[in-house]
């Protein structure tokens, strides 16, 4: 399977079905359940709009114009980061709060993306910053990232508000010859607003702002 395959049927045929969905969805409610803000104007102004934050950036989704873009730039992000930023907004449920940290295998459906969530989202961090930690802890801190007292050097990112991604990385040991190793977790209360394939999604989003960042160091 390639990241391609799990859209279906397509990229862009899913956005437009989440937007539809969003659009029947009671704003205010959305708003309180995923802590973001919901604007809407009187019957002039007759607009719809959420406030999104997504690590770092801040987007504005047009319900009834249908696009999603970047408060700073004006410019739309990814096509996959709007699929997860509109499946966050129009299918979120409630659920219990808590915020251990479980590995993505644990999640409910995880397992047939589970070769793919190592593919692209582990050992990418592994080829980029295995021999490099300092590097990884600059590229952590300049897309948000809060360093965790855990195993490794370990930072927490908030990928949305009510979604937080946690990284651990072990660099190599040179008395024991081991090789570095990496681990990516969730907090539990992800299950109630983003499925296993959005997860999968929004980590290597994650990944990709890092080895953005890597370059830039």
């Amino acid at each position: 399977m390639s990241i391609k395959n799990i859209y279906s049927p397509s990229l862009d045929e899913e956005i437009l079905t989440a937007f539809n969905n969003l659009a029947k969805c009671e704003g205010e409610e959305i708003g309180k359940k995923c802590n973001v803000v919901y604007l809407k104007g009187g019957a002039k102004k007759g607009y719809r709009r959420f406030i999104v934050n997504f690590l770092n950036k801040t987007y504005s989704v047009e319900v009834d114009n249908r696009e999603v873009v970047d408060l700073i730039s004006g410019k739309p992000p990814s096509k996959e980061l709007v699929l997860v930023i509109l499946r966050y907004l129009a299918y979120s449920t409630p659920g219990r709060t808590s915020e251990s940290w479980v590995p993505f295998e644990k999640l409910p459906d995880s397992r047939k993306y589970l070769e793919m969530f190592r593919k692209v989202v582990v050992r990418p961090i592994l080829r980029t910053f295995g021999s490099s930690p300092e590097k990884y802890e600059l590229a952590c801190k300049r897309i948000g990232g809060r360093r965790e007292k855990l195993g490794g050097i370990s930072y927490s990112f908030y990928l949305l508000p009510k979604v937080q991604l946690l990284t651990q990385l072990w660099k190599a040991g040179k008395e024991d010859y081991s090789h570095p190793a990496a681990n990516v977790s969730f907090n539990y209360s992800v299950r109630y607003y983003l499925n296993a394939r959005d997860l999968l999604l929004a980590a290597k989003l994650l990944v990709d702002a890092l080895e953005a960042e890597s370059k830039k160091l």
